[in-house]
């Protein structure tokens, strides 16, 4: 985006983000680069373009995507298993002037589209967490799906991780992956369906933005993994 021309005067930002305690700044700029970003087929741009306009590391962009997503800020509008879309759900009657935030996102959509996708599920399978904290929401994505299916899969196998990781880039929240685990436990466990209760199909590009916009046939509830007592289980071979 080197020397790239913004055709717009500004960005406005908002009372209720300018006041919102719990985002840091690099947050705030992050959403409102996502806002202005956001024309009638949504925001295109990838965590990768986002890290390089905002000068921060791309973990630093698909934690805050997820962030964001939780706090109700921007929501993935779709995502075919390449290109992601987001969509912000700032309030339209938050703008004093409309559009003045808006860039021509015709133009600009165009200009980032070449950094908007993915990378292939299959070249980072193997990849190891970069960070604790994405360490750790692997850790509760398994233990999730182990508690609620019973199986017994493992943070050490790279292959389930490289599958988790990689929605987790695509700025997917643990709670999307309980959502997702949940729904389809709903519909399959105690099943013949039951052996698709897997990280290959539940988070599988393909299949997963399909599955969080599903309805449980037969809501669980959510279940809370405090009141499991989850054992140590020996990685899966």
């Amino acid at each position: 985006m080197a020397g790239d021309s913004r055709e717009f005067r500004g960005i406005w930002f908002p009372a209720n983000v300018w006041l919102d305690k719990r985002l840091t700044a690099i947050e705030k700029i992050i959403l409102l680069e996502v806002d202005s970003l956001d024309g009638e087929n949504g925001c295109y741009a990838s965590n990768e373009y986002l890290a390089d306009f905002c000068q921060c590391g791309a973990s630093t962009v698909s934690r805050a995507i997820s962030k964001l997503r939780e706090l109700g800020y921007i929501e993935v509008k779709s995502f075919d298993g390449r290109t992601r879309i987001l969509q912000s759900c700032l309030a339209k009657s938050a703008r004093q002037t409309p559009q003045i935030g808006k860039a021509d996102s015709s133009n600009r959509q165009e200009r980032i589209l070449d950094k908007s996708t993915s990378r292939d599920d299959k070249n980072i399978l193997s990849e190891k967490p970069k960070s604790q904290a994405a360490d750790e929401r692997v850790k509760e994505v398994i233990d999730y799906l182990n508690a609620v299916t019973g199986s017994r899969y493992s943070t050490r196998n790279k292959q389930v991780c490289g599958y988790i990781n990689a929605r987790l880039r695509d700025g997917f929240s643990v709670g999307d992956f309980r959502q997702v685990i949940d729904v389809k436990s709903s519909q399959w466990l105690n099943t013949d369906m039951a052996k698709y209760l897997r990280p290959s199909t539940l988070f599988a590009p393909s299949h997963f933005v399909e599955y969080l916009n599903e309805v449980p046939s037969n809501p669980l509830g959510g279940y809370n993994l405090d009141a499991y007592e989850l054992e140590e289980w020996a990685p899966s071979e």
